[in-house]
């Protein structure tokens, strides 16, 4: 029993700390199908920093073929890219300049204003005075938003290292390509002149422009109005555009932006506004993955399990049970490969248990976009901490003595068994130091369908298996298996920092909660490194195994729980205009409607979510779906995704989907309910129609 716990916990913890580490290191782009869509990084226009001197700083992105981002303005949906700069003391990031977009039309008539390809928001950055000798470095956390037929929220963290010095212009080509298409703030060279007297529209209208000069209007609404759909940009023929307004009055500081496109191509813009105008815009805090394809995590998850091969508690026994085999057969080749394969078997058999183990962490744990959970991610910054101390020496992962000694008793049994045994045992020591070489491999497991996990695991198994396999068909190639030596432990420590580094990465992401959230974590860490010392230090006493447990687990209470907990609210009831009233989603509100017998509907939806406004306006607003709902008496749930909130992103994994939009009809006296991706009318009514009518 003793063991079997020691095994269990061992492996969950392998398999937690190494699947996320990958994530971690791919926060930096979106992925979908595991590919990279979006890819931030910072660029300057300078090749130092002198004391007082502004320079300006590119947040570039990269967009995938057919992807697209958001301007300030996102038009009928979507949201912009926020940046919240960490800047060293004294520096001041100014607002974020945006280009001039592109008019981008959706299916249903939904207009945004978007960025495709590659763009580059410049930002004005302060130094102070004084500046600190050696290199100086500007952080940026980003958090994004990219679309194709769906969409999917991201963020990052980019950082840009300057020495300090006399300045030369850099990047000069690229920075004057994207300031040029950032309005300007100057008298334009035509007439601006709106008409605000409607109450539900205003009017701009552009005169003075040349016949051959095209003209796009993008708005920018004052502080709290939500607009109505707004009118495509283009002006029409007598200089005017009409932009509806369906919240608030028309009679407010409205701004926009003319951009005026010329024959040759060049474009230019110009910010007017109806009253003075205002800052073009600001930054807005942010909130808290790659490998290339499956065959290349494949072969990642190979080499992680061919590289075991030379750790410090693995590669010592490689010789000796080669030499064994060659014993056990008298010489004959042929059962020396018959012992490899035994002895491979057991290595399987370890991969396919530790496989077996994820699926059911997978399955217990809902996985999704977990670095918006902040006690999901703190528990993951302290057990990366925990397994990089043990690469370092502070304590040591190992089986108890009395289980150590069971199983290498089996494997020293000679035959076929003991072979088995010994490929088994071989596998478990190597586990403790083998992190970071499986970390990829493993983050994508964990993400996955059940038939790939284990094909991940399998090729693991078949990396580590490949020595055994070519020196028992060819022992006199061990005269070329390396020596081992002091090298060994030096890579294992190597490794060690290797995790610190994924930890701290990590603590990164988990301190844009604030400063209290990073306080109350390095108190935490502070109380496990003591603990993890005292069990390394003195790991025969009763005490130190005890502290070992209870220190962690009051360092937690009294310094990292008040911290991560933060209440949430609950939306509020809202109706559309087709008439349907919207509760927000719980998981409780689901229980008690499905319990009452009723028949439910739930729109999983965001606020950027371009598709989610279509289907809402030309299907769910409408009066034949809304009368459908009225007549039978479907209670209407609606799961607003725009902050990610882990319960619906909980939900939408339950159906296998990491993003929105997503509709769910359940029907009493059905089993399983209908799952909709996309809603037409007459397609929604007709699966509403099949609800049997409920008992009075």
């Amino acid at each position: 029993m003793l063991l079997s716990t020691r095994l269990t916990l061992l492996l969950c913890t392998f398999a937690l700390v190494l699947g996320f580490a990958h994530t971690a290191s791919a926060q930096d782009r979106t992925l979908v199908g595991n590919r990279p869509q979006l890819t931030p990084s910072l660029v300057a226009n300078t090749t130092a920093i002198a004391p007082g001197r502004p320079f300006t700083v590119g947040v570039k992105i990269t967009l995938a073929p057919g992807w697209h981002t958001y301007w300030q303005f996102g038009g009928d949906s979507g949201m912009p890219p926020r940046v919240e700069w960490t800047l060293p003391e004294g520096f001041k990031a100014g607002p974020i300049q945006w280009p001039i977009p592109a008019p981008h039309m959706d299916a249903g008539d939904m207009l945004t204003y978007v960025y495709e390809g590659v763009v580059v928001l410049p930002v004005e950055i302060t130094p102070p005075t004084q500046l600190p000798p050696g290199d100086i470095t500007i952080k940026a956390a980003i958090n994004w938003l990219v679309c194709e037929e769906i969409c999917v929220p991201g963020s990052g963290n980019v950082d840009l290292t300057l020495p300090t010095g006399e300045p030369q212009p850099a990047n000069v080509e690229l920075f004057a390509k994207w300031r040029a298409l950032v309005p300007r703030m100057d008298a334009p060279p035509f007439k601006v002149a709106w008409d605000l007297s409607k109450a539900d529209a205003f009017t701009v209208r552009i005169e003075g422009l040349a016949p051959d000069v095209k003209a796009a209007f993008f708005p920018l609404p004052p502080a709290g109005v939500k607009p109505g759909h707004p009118a495509p940009g283009e002006i029409a023929g007598d200089g005017a555009i009409v932009f509806p307004v369906e919240d608030g009055s028309a009679n407010l500081p409205w701004r926009g932006v003319v951009a005026l496109t010329h024959p040759d191509g060049k474009r230019e813009g110009w910010l007017v506004a109806a009253t003075a105008p205002a800052p073009v815009s600001q930054t807005a805090p942010a909130s808290p993955p790659g490998s290339g394809g499956l065959l290349l995590t494949v072969l990642a998850a190979f080499l992680g399990g061919l590289i075991m091969n030379v750790m410090p508690c693995v590669l010592p026994v490689i010789a000796l049970k080669i030499f064994g085999f060659v014993h056990q057969a008298g010489e004959a080749p042929a059962r020396v490969f018959r012992l490899g394969l035994a002895f491979n078997a057991g290595v399987f058999a370890f991969f396919l248990g530790l496989a077996l183990a994820v699926v059911r962490l997978k399955t217990a744990f809902n996985w999704g976009y977990q670095f918006q959970n902040p006690f999901l991610l703190a528990g993951l910054i302290a057990l990366i901490f925990v397994f990089a101390l043990s690469l370092l020496g502070v304590f040591e992962i190992a089986l108890t003595g009395g289980a150590a000694n069971t199983l290498g008793q089996l494997s020293r049994r000679e035959g076929y068994g003991g072979a088995f045994m010994h490929g088994l045992f071989t596998t478990l020591l190597g586990t403790s130091c083998t992190a970071p070489f499986l970390s990829t491999s493993l983050g994508y497991a964990v993400t996955q369908p059940t038939p790939i996990i284990f094909l991940l695991f399998a090729a693991m198994a078949a990396g580590m298996c490949l020595p055994y396999f070519l020196l028992t068909a060819h022992p006199a190639w061990l005269r070329f298996v390396p020596k081992p030596g002091l090298w060994m432990e030096r890579v294992k420590q190597l490794m060690g920092f290797a995790m610190l580094a994924v930890a701290v990465w990590l603590f990164t992401i988990l301190g844009l909660r604030g400063s209290h959230v990073v306080a109350g974590m390095s108190w935490f860490l502070l109380t496990l490194g003591v603990a993890c010392w005292l069990f390394g230090t003195f790991h025969q006493s009763f005490l130190a195994r005890a502290a070992f447990l209870l220190i962690p687990v009051a360092g937690y209470y009294l310094a990292l729980h008040a911290p991560l907990t933060a209440p949430r609210t609950a939306a509020a009831t809202h109706t559309d205009p087709g008439g349907i009233a919207w509760e927000p989603y719980s998981e409780e509100r689901l229980a008690a409607a499905l319990a009452s017998g009723a028949p439910v509907f739930v729109d999983f939806t965001a606020e950027w979510c371009v598709n989610c406004k279509a289907y809402e306006r030309l299907v769910l607003a409408t009066e034949p779906v809304a009368a459908k709902f009225r007549e039978k008496k479907i209670v209407p749930l609606k799961a607003d995704w725009t902050d990610a909130d882990p319960v619906i992103t909980r939900a939408l994994k339950s159906f296998g989907r990491v993003g929105v939009p997503l509709y769910i009809l359940y029907r009493p006296g059905e089993p399983q309910p209908v799952v909709m991706d996309a809603l037409t009318t007459g397609g929604l009514i007709g699966e509403i129609d099949k609800i049997k009518e409920l008992d009075p």
